[in-house]
């Protein structure tokens, strides 16, 4: 048991620090190109604080652990919303332009047929997976042309090749960190009896979600909350789509539906309200940073109240 703490605890500073590396040095490549922070939020530094939970469920998927991959993505969705969002609406109020208010609607469309699709056809296969990894080029695609303009800050290009360096440092140290706890989980699990998807879905979740919640919180004391909105959005469909897409190409899921669908309807509920937040006056307050936190309470204490879930199985092939 102790060594598994110790490898928890150990992974998690590497993850924070390494992507905490790629994301300053990819954000700066970013700048260099004239991209606009709302699109850097959006897509760089969303891939960059996901890149733990894409190694993480890639990982856990290689080695036969489907029950880590899925309860670390609706997880991190939910933590990513609930606790990040409402932690950074508290420090300061999230002051929202129009333009953005799609982009909410994006999500919440995203994140529903997903739920749907996984939910109707029992689990995802390769080519379900497949197909998830092409929506996420497209979504990145449509960001990016849609915001591009959205408040563009250009830097020079002095130390290119240096923030090059630092990206694949940061991806390195990323990669580490996501072995040691996704090996620590699987210990955790085991010692104590519960489901590794519970454990996942409530403890390793805030692990691989440090990188986001850090990214925000300084960009919301710094003053760049499109920024920080746009991490947070940007994760969740990176998450959803992409690192999903990925884990189930490399090995199939099938999930039982009754395991995961509480789960389910507390990301898409907060996704909706993200929504109404944004329109109350296109500003997200401290009073709705607490909702946030209190659904974020409440979706802790409902899931474990649920208990250990044996629905989650993975399909050779």
């Amino acid at each position: 048991m102790t060594v598994y703490l110790i490898l928890f605890i150990i992974s998690i500073p590497v993850i924070i620090k390494s992507s905490d590396i790629f994301t300053e040095g990819a954000s700066k490549l970013a700048k260099m190109l004239g991209v606009s922070d709302f699109v850097i939020g959006i897509t760089v530094v969303a891939l960059g604080t996901s890149l733990p939970e894409l190694a993480s469920d890639s990982y856990a998927s290689y080695i036969d652990h489907g029950q880590i991959a899925m309860g670390d993505i609706i997880g991190s969705n939910i933590t990513n919303i609930a606790l990040i969002l409402g932690l950074t609406c508290i420090i300061r109020p999230l002051v929202i332009k129009h333009t953005e208010i799609y982009s909410g609607r994006v999500h919440l469309f995203i994140l529903a047929l997903a739920s749907a699709f996984v939910l109707g056809a029992g689990g995802i296969g390769r080519i379900g997976g497949a197909a998830f990894i092409i929506s996420y080029l497209i979504y990145l695609r449509h960001s990016i042309t849609t915001y591009r303009e959205l408040g563009v800050e250009t830097i020079g290009k002095d130390g290119f090749m240096k923030n090059i360096f630092h990206v694949l440092l940061g991806l390195t140290g990323i990669l580490i960190g996501a072995r040691l706890i996704v090996d620590s989980m699987i210990g955790v699990s085991m010692v104590f009896g519960v489901s590794e998807y519970l454990t996942a879905l409530l403890l390793m979740s805030v692990g691989t979600s440090l990188p986001e919640l850090f990214v925000s919180v300084s960009a919301a004391r710094k003053g760049y909350m499109t920024l920080a909105l746009g991490n947070v959005i940007g994760s969740n469909v990176a998450n959803m789509l992409l690192i999903l897409g990925v884990a189930t190409v490399i090995r199939p899921i099938s999930i039982s539906p009754g395991l995961i669908l509480i789960q389910l309807l507390f990301m898409l509920l907060l996704s909706v309200l993200l929504i109404i937040f944004k329109r109350s006056g296109y500003v997200i307050d401290r009073r709705e940073g607490v909702v946030f936190l209190g659904i974020y309470i409440i979706f802790v204490l409902t899931s474990i109240a649920i208990g250990n879930g044996t629905g989650i199985t993975v399909l050779s092939g």
